[in-house]
């Protein structure tokens, strides 16, 4: 697949992706635990963004998703590009799993897991020891729980929103 092709999109598609986006932004506000260990319905908007419209335009929807909502409800700590960057991270590699693909319990578990480590482990981590000053390890440690739990419960959620949305056509 070519550059050209993945960045093309028409008023359909922007239609669309706006209304994933608004999707996202709802979801995410459904979510509980402290900064450090959040767990929440977000990665559900990422996972569409990443499915229907690939990694480049997914990104872009996750970056939209993030300011929009920072501007809407605001984020604790003040708003961060670090986390801009990681919601634009997720629906990336979401993207080059899923996108035109056929859904698969391998690429769900992989995509998943790389998001996991990737993401959540890395680049959450990183974003909260700078922003709260919190010793990398220390934050390690407090999310390791989650962190090993969690992408579970997500890899069964994402195999049912996966086989719901394939199975919708739509018109292109």
């Amino acid at each position: 697949m070519t550059i050209k092709k993945l960045l093309k999109i028409d008023l359909q598609g922007l239609v669309m992706l706006g209304i994933v986006i608004a999707m996202e932004i709802i979801l995410g506000r459904f979510s509980f635990g402290p900064a450090i260990v959040k767990v929440g319905l977000g990665f559900i908007g990422s996972v569409m963004l990443g499915y229907l419209f690939g990694p480049i335009w997914g990104a872009v929807g996750g970056c939209i998703s993030d300011l929009v909502s920072s501007a809407l409800f605001g984020n604790q700590g003040g708003f961060f590009i670090g986390f801009t960057l990681t919601a634009m991270a997720g629906p990336f590699i979401y993207g080059l799993f899923f996108y035109q693909k056929p859904v698969k319990i391998w690429r769900i578990i992989v995509a998943t897991l790389l998001v996991t480590l990737i993401v959540n482990i890395g680049m959450n981590t990183l974003w909260v020891h700078f922003l709260y000053g919190m010793n990398l390890k220390a934050a390690l440690i407090q999310r390791a729980p989650k962190e090993l739990i969690v992408p579970w419960i997500q890899m069964f959620i994402d195999y049912f929103v996966l086989q719901a949305i394939s199975r919708v056509k739509i018109k292109k």
